[in-house]
């Protein structure tokens, strides 16, 4: 290899002369040998330079003769290039060749010099552009602890990072809005998020007990905001008073339909179209979920219906506001989507007495912006108005780094009440569990139980079965001679070891059984998306729901596998 290089004591004139695409193709390879005081000489076909067949001088005159400053060309030599360039060399050595400017060289010659290099021009006649084989590999090794570091980085940020949707319409016109309201945000930035889907990421840094978001009262939506406007009077008059729910609602759907007339209009347009709580969910698909869950989103939808049923004749009063049927309007799927804006987005407030509302609790706000963070059960943040300031401040009990979304959480809830409340399951929730059915195995010593408080919250969870099941299958599991022993069971005490296996044993069962239902649940689902393609959305929350009860059976199971160990 001595004859590829040449001693110089500066970087070669053609680094400093070619374009910058030429200089990108070379520096790579050729900075370590600058430090040694070696350059490779230019060859004469290379874009570095254009010698003249007779004294190899060049002149300026176009940049097939570029000046050299008083340097003779030396013999040509083939360039070398780093890996990465390989394709970009390969179309300029093509390139050249249509021009015929490629020197006759005896290939076989260099190849015989340079051994292990390869050529990079397929002309088949010059020896430019030789490329080690090993390059690569030599390039690999020479990596530092920087660059490991930065790849460590990139490996555990990859699969969290999200991709900054601040370039997007609705959100301009949302910022702008509420920059109008006093309210300008430098820590977060809208995004979206593998996993979690839309969200708010860090712009910097965030340290346990920073201030991340202090969104001033004129940016919140509440019942003041509503009596406020075009509604007040219309409220103010109506008997019996609506609840401050009705309110919200009433005034959602409104300003909805008002469309871009509405200076809520920004807010608006960020809110989800449709929702994925069970009250939303088609009857077919609400079958498929858990018992216990089943027959809450029962509820939850009874519920809903009757507040629609009970506030038409208000929305009738609401008519000389509206140019046509206020029936259209204020439908009743219209205000199912503001009662699950409400109830899924709202933020607490303290109780607050309107005389022209009823006596229910006044303590939602809808919160722009703010709404945007999504839950998780592992971080913790602090969350109140401000009164001296006005402010609805946020401040988190964790630390964030650069670039990574910023969660609140909503409370210690399970997927159960997560899936109801909010129409999402959580991953990996640590407050998740399966929910055992008293009608199912529980068929003796019922009234005691019941009496006792050990009918409801039986449930499976992440560490083994709850203490309140344990308890409950060792009282069914009683022998008859020990019956009388039912108040030291139900605080607690060992009453035999018979008794403890007993109870493990048909814990086990109970376990065994959810699984198998589970499974079989789950199989259904996956024919059910196959043959409804329209349901796909909401057979997949609901798969995501039985997958997470799953797990946690699985880990039950495992727990309990290991305390029958210690029996004989």
């Amino acid at each position: 290899m001595p004859e590829l290089l040449t001693s110089t004591s500066r970087p070669p004139y053609s680094l400093r002369r070619k374009s910058r695409r030429a200089r990108m193709l070379c520096r790579s390879s050729m900075s370590s040998w600058w430090k040694r005081g070696l350059r490779p000489s230019a060859c004469s076909c290379c874009t570095a330079a254009w010698p003249r067949a007779a004294s190899r001088a060049v002149s300026t005159t176009s940049p097939e003769n570029w000046r050299h400053r008083s340097r003779v060309m030396v013999k040509p030599m083939p360039l070398l290039a780093p890996v990465t360039s390989a394709t970009r060399l390969r179309d300029d050595m093509a390139e050249l060749g249509a021009r015929g400017t490629c020197a006759e060289k005896d290939q076989a010659e260099v190849l015989e010099q340079l051994g292990e290099w390869e050529p990079l021009c397929e002309c088949g006649k010059c020896q430019i552009g030789y490329l080690y084989r090993n390059y690569s590999l030599s390039m690999r090794k020479r990596r530092g602890r920087t660059s490991r570091i930065r790849r460590r980085k990139l490996f555990r940020s990859s699969e969290s990072r999200g991709v900054s949707e601040s370039y997007k319409y609705e959100f301009i016109e949302l910022k702008k809005w509420l920059k109008d309201r006093k309210f300008e945000d430098t820590n977060l930035t809208p995004a979206c998020f593998p996993g979690t889907g839309r969200g708010l990421m860090s712009k910097t840094s965030l340290q346990e007990g920073q201030m991340i978001i202090s969104l001033p009262e004129s940016c919140l939506l509440t019942t003041d905001t509503v009596i406020q406007s075009y509604l007040g009077a219309y409220i103010i008059k109506w008997k019996p008073p609506p609840s401050p729910l009705l309110a919200l609602c009433t005034f959602l759907v409104s300003e909805k339909h008002a469309g871009d007339q509405s200076p809520w209009k920004p807010y608006l347009d960020i809110l989800p179209k449709a929702y994925t709580c069970p009250v939303c969910l088609e009857p077919e698909v609400v079958n498929l979920l858990p018992e216990p869950l089943k027959a809450k989103a029962e509820e939850q939808r009874v519920r809903v219906q009757e507040f629609f049923a009970s506030s038409r004749d208000f929305f009738s009063s609401l008519q000389p506001l509206f140019g046509e049927a206020v029936d259209s309007i204020f439908s009743y799927n219209a205000l199912l989507w503001a009662w699950c804006t409400v109830n899924t987005r709202a933020v607490y407030l303290r109780p607050r007495r309107q005389e022209c509302l009823s006596a229910e609790p006044d303590t939602c706000a809808l919160a722009p912006y703010l709404d945007l963070l999504n839950h998780s059960s592992h971080v913790q943040v602090k969350a109140a108005f401000n009164e001296e300031i006005g402010c609805y401040e946020l401040r988190t009990a964790s630390s964030w780094r650069k670039h990574e979304e910023v969660f609140i959480c909503y409370g210690p809830h399970d997927n159960h009440r997560l899936l109801l409340e909010y129409g999402f399951v959580s991953i990996r929730n640590p407050h998740a569990c399966v929910y055992v059915s008293r009608d199912k195995q529980m068929n003796k010593k019922i009234s005691i139980l019941k009496v006792h408080g050990f009918i409801e919250n039986l449930t499976f969870g992440w560490d083994g079965p709850s203490w309140r099941l344990l308890t409950a299958l060792k009282l069914l599991c009683l022998e008859a001679e020990k019956f009388t022993c039912w108040k030291k069971v139900l605080l607690g005490e060992v009453i035999s070891d018979t008794n403890e296996k007993t109870s493990l044993d048909i814990a086990q069962k109970i376990c065994y059984y959810f699984i198998e239902e589970t499974n079989a649940v789950l199989q259904k689902i996956s024919h059910m998306k196959a043959e409804k393609v329209a349901l796909v959305n909401q057979l997949t929350l609901v798969e995501t729901l039985w997958l997470e009860e799953l797990k946690i059976l699985r880990a039950s199971a495992e727990v309990l596998h290991s305390l029958q160990t210690a029996f004989p």
